[in-house]
This record gives structure tokens, sequence and C-alpha cells, in this order.
């Protein structure tokens, strides 16, 4: 039987694929050519996330924590930040005389909060509630009572039972790092922990010993202290040797628990400082069924010691006594997901929506994971199902009706809680949840007593992935204090002074109205960047009132203002000090340590964020350097323009050199100056006209045409002498 059940476990492969060679050698090459984009230098890198603080120029007049991105089970919302200039080429120094035509540009900053709720931690406390039953890897062989485990009958002295988990010995050892994973998997949430043990039931089954309700750590700790914690309190208070539970044996109960009990005092938090500033989470970690109806267990068909004899009833009993947590008490009979005794509340998974632990944590309940072990109690086709039944009809042996009914049971009593309460379930490969959660647990066997296996990756990796359950949230950006918003100039463009840079904003609500608080006028703050420069942030809150500071899912905060290119270079400039990578590329940066940004501090509450505005462009213009020569105007006017109405021209002559009939506002200086010119001309001849008639009435004599400057050569030649 042992080897055909080991012939059908067959372990799972990883799921990760290798990374594509292609994909790879892309990012490679990236790495090669931009070598420094997360160069302290060039700013930093995009850095939006919680993580590793990166080391930004500190401004002497600001500070800011920019974190880093890290892989996280769920991912926490984040703004969508953009920046847009309208026209988007303009002159330098406010000209007009370039090809854009204009001096200005409406610079436009928008940050707009996701539309949707989402699923948010910020602050999370996990308390692990442990199951000690002898199949959970505490059996003490030296109790001398192995039942009718095979197994455990063969090795006597040393154990172990057949399947013997190892999940308790392996909490136990690893408990560092099972603490470590669950808050490297939600870097987003600040995670503490405490823990819980039990067992006992205190009724035919147990002979009895051990507890129903055992505080281990009462106080919630950082997970850098879990592990020598459990060392010095669990392992060393309730355990011998970290592995075994004394005097545990087929003597007691391992089959049901009292799990409502434990659960019922780790929800009311008993001995347990819950946080109304946290989220609950119980962690719950057994292999037993709980004491109501719909899960009971037949003994008969297990190797329990206290069934050989007969007399006995062989179900477990399905009430769950009363017990006194100091001044409250759990009510008798207890329900698991329903109620027994006709009160509704009367249930774990009602308690865990009502008690006043639960509906002051931030989800406003408390969530229970539940993770079954894959041990004899939950796996019909173990050997530690005694297979030489005396009573055939009992249905007993591996994978006998009872035994299948009992392990059906076990398992589906943790996937109800789970549903229940919105936690995550994790149990034996072999077996699906109602709702279609598989199992994703593979054996691992705790073995002798002298050299238990302590190793057991599927179960590590459950513990990472239990759930923190159905918290949602709108609030996505809380203000800091910093302002949420700013605005970092980069290079030669400038904001225009005061008024003339006429700021708007505006503040949007996701239902579609306007918040009334949105300022306006930003707060100006002077950065140095270098040796006697500075440049100036611009920085608006999304409210004037600080306790509104606050963006929630749908918001969107809208800022313009004008911008001018106060000089070179000349092309598509950045507009706006960024450090993402297209920021970097483009030519733009920090400067004294800030630039574009909202600053705020997300709905996990663990670091303020500081998430850069992307880049932003605007063309600049050179102006012509030389006038050119001015054209002429056409022989005929040009119309008037359409919106404004042209001065009447002044008629001038055409001896001027000008066409006829020009407007006087079309007249050019060397136009005018050509006219006088022939004017002067003109004047000149006029006055020496009857020297012309002279010269023509010699002409019609018949005599010898001559000028009168030249020298007179007879009498009848009159001369003026020479033109000198």
């Amino acid at each position: 039987m042992r080897l055909q059940l080991e012939s059908q476990i067959r372990p799972h492969r990883g799921w990760l694929a290798p990374v594509g060679l292609g994909l790879f050698l892309t990012a490679l090459a990236l790495l090669m050519l931009l070598p420094g984009l997360a160069s302290p230098a060039l700013g930093g890198g995009v850095s939006v996330r919680v993580g590793a603080p990166t080391a930004v120029p500190a401004s002497p007049t600001s500070a800011r924590v920019v974190t880093t991105s890290s892989t996280a089970s769920s991912s926490v919302p984040s703004l969508t930040l953009s920046v847009a200039t309208d026209p988007s080429a303009i002159c330098a120094l406010q000209l007009t005389s370039c090809a854009a035509g204009v001096g200005l540009s409406r610079a436009t900053l928008t940050a707009t909060a996701p539309p949707a709720q989402f699923q948010s931690w910020p602050a999370v406390q996990v308390a692990f509630v442990v199951e000690t039953t002898l199949y959970d890897g505490v059996y003490d062989p030296q109790a001398g009572d192995p039942g009718q485990d095979a197994c455990a009958v063969a090795s006597l002295a040393t154990g172990p039972a057949c399947e013997e988990s190892n999940g308790v010995p392996f909490f136990v050892n690893d408990a560092q790092g099972i603490a470590n994973s669950i808050q490297s998997a939600n870097p987003h949430s600040v995670v503490s922990f405490a823990l819980v043990d039990y067992f006992a039931t205190n009724d035919v089954m147990n002979d009895p010993d051990g507890q129903e309700y055992h505080v281990d750590i009462g106080r919630f700790i950082p997970a850098t202290q879990f592990g020598t914690a459990v060392q010095s309190t669990f392992a060393s208070d309730v355990l011998e040797s970290g592995a075994r539970y004394s005097d545990s044996d087929f003597s007691d109960n391992f089959l049901h628990s009292s799990s409502i009990t434990a659960l019922y005092g780790a929800i009311i938090g008993s001995n347990l400082n819950w946080s109304a500033a946290t989220h609950h989470v119980i962690v719950w970690i057994g292999s037993t069924a709980p004491r109501a109806p719909t899960y009971t267990q037949d003994y008969c068909v297990s190797p329990a010691t206290s069934f050989t004899g007969g007399g006995l009833p062989c179900d477990s009993p399905t009430c769950e006594p009363a017990y006194a947590f100091g001044d409250a008490a759990s009510p008798n009979c207890e329900g698991w997901v329903n109620s027994q005794d006709g009160n509704y509340t009367h249930s774990i998974a009602h308690l865990a929506a009502t008690a006043p632990a639960c509906t002051d944590s931030i989800g406003g309940v408390c969530t229970v994971d539940t993770i079954d072990l894959w041990t004899t109690p939950t796996d019909p086709q173990s050997p530690g199902w005694p297979a030489a039944d005396a009573t055939p009809a009992l249905g007993g042996g591996p994978g006998g009706p009872s035994v299948l009914q009992n392990t059906e049971r076990v398992l589906l009593a943790g996937c109800d809680l789970a549903a229940a309460t919105g936690g995550t379930w994790s149990g034996p490969s072999f077996f699906t949840c109602p709702n279609g959660q598989p199992g994703t647990l593979q054996p691992s066997f705790l073995g002798p007593y002298g050299s238990p296996n302590l190793e057991n990756p599927s179960l590590l990796a459950a513990l990472r992935g239990v759930g923190f359950g159905p918290v949602t949230s709108s609030l996505v950006a809380t203000g800091t204090n910093n302002p949420l918003f700013s605005f970092v100039p980069f290079g030669n463009i400038q904001v225009l002074p005061g008024d003339s840079a006429q700021f708007k904003t505006a503040c949007l609500l996701g239902d579609g109205t306007t918040s009334p608080n949105c300022p306006v006028q930003p707060i100006l703050t002077t950065v140095a960047t270098g040796p006697g420069t500075n440049t100036t942030e611009y920085s608006w809150n999304w409210s004037s009132v600080p306790s509104q500071n606050l963006m929630y899912a749908g918001d969107t905060w809208i800022a313009s203002f004008w911008v001018m290119a106060d000089g070179p270079p000349y092309g598509v400039v950045p507009v706006d000090a960024c450090i993402t990578t297209y920021c970097l590329l483009g030519g733009s940066t920090a400067l004294g340590g800030v630039y574009t940004a909202a600053t705020y501090l997300p709905v996990t509450n663990a670091s303020v964020v500081v998430e850069s505005f992307p880049l932003g462009t605007l063309g600049v213009e050179s102006p012509p350097s030389v006038v050119p020569p001015p054209t002429l105007p056409p022989p005929v006017a040009p119309p008037p323009p359409p919106a404004i109405l042209a001065p009447a021209p002044l008629p001038i002559l055409s001896p001027i050199g000008v066409a006829a009939q020009v407007g006087v506002a079309s007249l050019s200086l060397q136009a005018a100056a050509a006219g006088f010119l022939a004017a002067g001309f003109t004047a000149i001849t006029v006055r020496n006209r009857p020297m012309s008639i002279a010269v023509a009435a010699l002409a019609q004599k018949g005599g010898p045409v001559r000028s009168r400057f030249e020298e007179g050569t007879s009498k009848d030649s009159p001369s003026i002498g020479h033109f000198e």
C-alpha cells in the first residue's frame, strides 16, 4: 500500500518558465546602452514604489523620500500623471517673428487617480493559530501508546506515525523564514505577527492532556523578531526539542480538536493586542475537523487506542463546550460557519464579521486563512488507517468509504471557513474545494524522531501566499508635509512671472462634481541648483483644507499656466525637470534634488511615494537673425483684413516711382526716399526750361546746335563759358 501511494504522488514541477532569450538580450542591451539611468547623478530611478530608499540629492528647502519597486502579491494604485503644452511650438524670448508666430505656450499638468476601488492592506496583524495533534508532527513515541498506526507500532519508541506531517516542526524551525516570506510577498504592507497553539478537546476521545487555547506570543511583533520569539516561547514552553508534544499519543483526539474555541479566543483578541489601525488576519494550520454536526469524525476506523475495546461512541462530539476567556465566554455549541442553537450570530464565521476586534480593523472584518496539512487525517490512502479492521462493515482501511468521509469532512471544514471569511485555503494537491480552489501542498512527512525532516517547500509557499482578505479602498493618495503636486521648469523654459502666468486649477471629484477648496496660486520655493544659480519650484495641494488633502478613486487634478522660452537651445526641448526613463533620454533630470512630481502617502500607508511626472516637451524656434529687405507691394492693392478696418489709402502720383495709389501703411521708407529723389530731379528740369527752349530755337534757324556751356567762337554764337 505504501509503495502504491507513493507511486501516485508526483510533486509538481516549478511553474516558472525560463525567461525568453530575446527578452533577456533586449533588457541586457538596454542596461548596457543606458548605464546611468538609475544613477543619482541623473536624478535616480523612476522610483514610485515602496522598498529600499534610493539616494536623491537633497534640496535645501524640501526633503523627499524616493523608493524603489519590488515584486508584490498585490499592487498599489498610483496616480496617472501627464504634462501637455499648447501650442506645441513657440518663438524664443516671447517674440512672434519665427515660423510659430507665438511666444507663449500653455503648460498643463494632470494627475488622475484610478477610477475603481482596489485591494489594499496598509498594516496587517497576522495571528497564527497552530494545532498540535499528533499527526501535525508532534507525536511523542516515548509515551508508549502507538495505537493501531502501523508505522508507530513498527517504530515503537522512535516513531513516526504514518504520514505524520512535519508541519509544526517545520513551522518552529523556519518561523523566521515564514514571517520574512509573508512580509516580502506584501511589501506594501507592514505585517506583524502573534502566535496561539491548541489541540485538546477534554472529551471522551482525550485522556486528557493539552490545552484548548494557549497564547505563545500575544503582542504582535515585526517579522524580524518572530523567529526568535517562537523559539523562546512555543518551542521551549510547549514542545520538547521543538518536535514533539509531551504525552501526545493515540489516546488523544487527532481527528477533531478544539479549533472552534481556539479561533473564538483569537478572533475576540483574548490576550492578543489587536490594533484598530491594522487589518486582522488569522492563519489556522492543522488537520482536524471542528466539533460541529457537518464535520463529524468516525473514530472506529481510526488507529485510536480508545476504540479498540468498543463501548465508547465512535463519532466525535458535535458541540463545542463554552469556554471562559477571562471576563468573556464563548457560547455553548458555537458553530463553525453556521449556528447550531438558532442564534444566527453563534458561529465562527459570523464572529469574524461582528466581533469588535474585527469591526475595528481596517477591513471591518477578520480574515481567516486555513491550511490543511497533508497527513493521515486528510489523506484517505494513508497506511495510517488500519487495514485489518475486525468489522469490515465499518468501511475502514485506506480508501474505505468511512475513511473517505472522514478526510473529506476535515478538508471541507477548512474550505468552508476560508470561503465564509474571505480567506484563502491550502491543502493536499489531490483535493479541490467546492469553490474550485485546488490544493497545492505536496507530502512532506516528519520521519524518525531522531532525524526529522524539517523541509517543506510547498507549505512555505502556501504560507507566503496567505490572503489578507477582500479589503477594498477608494483612497489613493494622502497629502504629506510636502505639497501634493509640484512643477519645476527645466532649462530656459520659464513660467511667466506674477499674474502674467494666469494660473488656473481644477479639482474634479470622481462623482463629477468639483471640489470648492482647490488652491489656485502655487507655493513658490527657491531651489539652489548650483553655485550662484537657482530655480523656482511651483507647488499645489489638492485641497486648501489639510484634513481634506486626499485623492480618492476617480479624482482628477489639473493645473495650467503660461510658459516661455528664455533663450536657446532651439528645437524640441524639455518643459519640466523629471526623472523617468524617457525624461533622462529626452535630456531632463532633477534640479537641485527636486523635479516635477506628485508626493503622497499611498493607501498602504507604508512609505511616502514621490512619483515623477513624465517628460513634457515644447518646440522652441529662433527668431530671424537678419531682417530681409522689404518686398514692394503688388500693383493692385490687397484687400483689407476681414476683422480690422484699415484706414483709407492716401494717393501718391506716379512720377515718384511707386505704382499708382498705395496706402500709406504699405509705403516703405526706401520707396519714399526714391520718390523724394525723383521729385528733386523734376524740379531741376522745370527750373531750366527757358534754356531748353533757347536751344530749340537755334536749331530751328539751321545753325549748329551747341551747348551754351561751351566756349563761344563768334559773335553769333554766344556762350556762357565752360561749366566748371
